[in-house]
């Protein structure tokens, strides 16, 4: 499973998903799926913007939790 960490990024940062569309130039329906952790995938035009507003790697964005199936 991969998790979407940009809740705990927003929180950080004191931000939210209106200021989240607007500094990092999403619509807003993707930044509210971020902003609570949801969605299904994201382009790497998206995952490029997360990195450049919180100033991170792509790798705290986004986190592989292994499957407990296996």
């Amino acid at each position: 499973m991969i998790k979407v960490r940009v809740p705990e990024l927003l929180k950080q940062h004191g931000l939210s998903a209106a200021d989240l569309m607007r500094k990092a130039n999403l619509a807003y329906g993707t930044a509210l799926k971020l902003s609570k952790g949801r969605g299904k995938g994201m382009s790497f035009e998206v995952l490029n913007s997360l990195c450049e507003l919180f100033d991170v790697e792509a790798g705290e964005i986004l986190e592989y939790i292994p499957s407990k199936d296996k």
